[in-house]
């Protein structure tokens, strides 16, 4: 069996390899073939350093969060195909991959010289490197700043390194706005949050990317303690939320299991909370609250207008 094992893989890469030539993915139409201002330039992605020569000019990308910076960024014109969570922009080429696929033969039908991943399957990513197919993993941010690098990175490797700078610096500015406008009428400085990404009791710490967006307002999250040494997104128990009793709820599960205010209130012991008594229980989009590109600007406008109106 150890015999057999090397000679199906390297059968499997020889048919990948034979449906890419097929298809033209090998050929150097696949890529600009001189470069151009800013080029060559190396990008320091998750996976390992990868160099352009040239900007790619078909572009595969395969999570939201980068789909929505390749388009703020300005390269849209070269993205041939996004996946099926996608939905911003409402044009973008939607596909029904994944990014988690374990094979690059169902990529290869669109010809790209630039696949963007938002995290690794090593399998795939070996096999889209054998092919001479740059690949660019892009992991959730874990904060502000690493969103903005990620923003930078795909302009850089894109041609379109202004376009990003002046779309993060507009980000940038748009979230103090958000902040001033809150204020300190609003008194949330200090207030208790909880936000919950699934009915039985999922949560984020403030460590993650969603947490640092509260905590620009300023508001505390009762998990962290619960999150320690973990990923931070820890599962809380019922009695944890109770003692927590926190000022404010976030609910980002509406759209995926149907949860709201009152189903929340429903829950045995919910209903004598702090947030639910103030009716300070909001729902989120699903979407919105698990993504670090262009959407946290609206997610951090929604988040203080609820906290405004609740105050």
């Amino acid at each position: 069996m150890r015999k057999i094992r090397p000679l199906v893989r390297l059968l499997s890469l020889a048919t990948l390899l034979g449906v890419a030539l097929a298809n033209g993915a090998l050929t150097p139409g696949a890529a600009a073939a001189s470069g151009g201002r800013g080029f060559p330039v190396t990008i320091h992605a998750a996976n390992g350093a990868v160099t352009f020569t040239a900007a790619p000019t078909r572009i595969m990308s395969l999570s939201p969060s980068a789909t929505e910076m390749l388009y703020a960024d300005g390269a849209g014109h070269q993205v041939v195909a996004v996946d099926k969570y996608s939905m911003i922009p409402k044009n973008a080429p939607r596909t029904d991959l994944t990014g988690g696929e374990t094979s690059a033969e169902s990529y290869l039908r669109y010809r790209p010289d630039l696949v963007v991943l938002g995290f690794e399957e090593p399998g795939l990513v070996h096999q889209l490197q054998l092919l001479h197919i740059p690949v660019l993993v892009m992991p959730p941010a874990a904060n502000l700043s690493a969103a903005y690098h990620q923003f930078a990175q795909l302009g850089a490797a894109t041609g379109h390194r202004a376009q990003a700078a002046r779309e993060v610096a507009a980000i940038k500015a748009a979230l103090a706005r958000i902040v001033a406008g809150v204020g300190a009428k609003a008194r949330v400085r200090g207030k208790t949050y909880y936000i919950e990404f699934s009915s039985n009791l999922y949560t984020a710490t403030a460590k993650t990317f969603v947490g640092s967006l509260f905590g620009k307002l300023g508001m505390v999250n009762i998990a962290n303690s619960a999150g320690k040494g973990g990923d931070g997104y820890p599962q809380l128990s019922a009695e944890y939320l109770l003692r927590a009793n926190p000022d404010y709820v976030f609910l980002a599960d509406d759209q995926c299991c149907g949860q709201s205010a009152a189903t929340f209130a429903a829950r045995p012991g919910f209903s004598g909370l702090r947030a639910v008594r103030l009716h300070h229980v909001f729902t989120v989009p699903d979407p919105i609250a698990s993504e670090w590109g262009t959407q946290v600007v609206p997610f951090l406008a929604m988040i203080a207008n609820d906290v405004k109106a609740g105050r």
